[in-house]
């Protein structure tokens, strides 16, 4: 038992000590949304290091901010962002939800009112024409992902 106390005393001294050490090594890491289209009523970002390849398609996680709250599931709850996981298929142009999160407020903030996941047998397919918000995330997560690796 003295040497369970121990061992928590020292780690509570070393977070007293250096919270910001800590901070840096137990928050998880960010992610980085990059604003990809915007319209009258949304704005939605990629997070491109998010981008991979799952069963020959590419995946990509998406938020989505709403200028308006729109209307969730449960009743009488709505949301003003989302943070979704989409199957985009480049060569048929369409796309597909596989995980969505709706949160009350802007930029992923409040509480979580709404959550769906899709297994790939159920995934439902949508046309990402030119020009839409689809259509727009699918051109870009395409691009970024044939693009060329940076010289380093």
């Amino acid at each position: 038992m003295l040497i369970r106390h121990t061992v928590l005393a020292a780690a509570c001294a070393l977070v007293l000590a250096n919270p910001a050490a800590f901070a840096q090594t137990a928050a998880p890491a960010m992610d980085k949304w990059q604003s990809v289209v915007k319209t009258d009523n949304q704005e939605a970002f990629v997070n491109a290091p998010s981008i991979v390849v799952v069963g020959g398609q590419l995946e990509a996680k998406v938020k989505q901010n709403f200028a308006q709250p729109q209307p969730a599931a449960k009743q009488g709850k709505s949301y003003l962002s989302s943070r979704t996981r989409y199957r985009f298929d480049c060569a048929a142009r369409r796309m597909a939800l596989k995980e969505v999160h709706a949160f009350a407020g802007a930029d992923l903030a409040g509480e979580e009112v709404q959550k769906l996941t899709s297994s790939d047998k159920n995934l439902i397919w949508m046309d990402a024409a030119p020009k839409t918000v689809f259509g727009e995330l699918l051109d870009h997560v395409c691009k970024v992902a044939t693009a060329p690796a940076p010289a380093g």
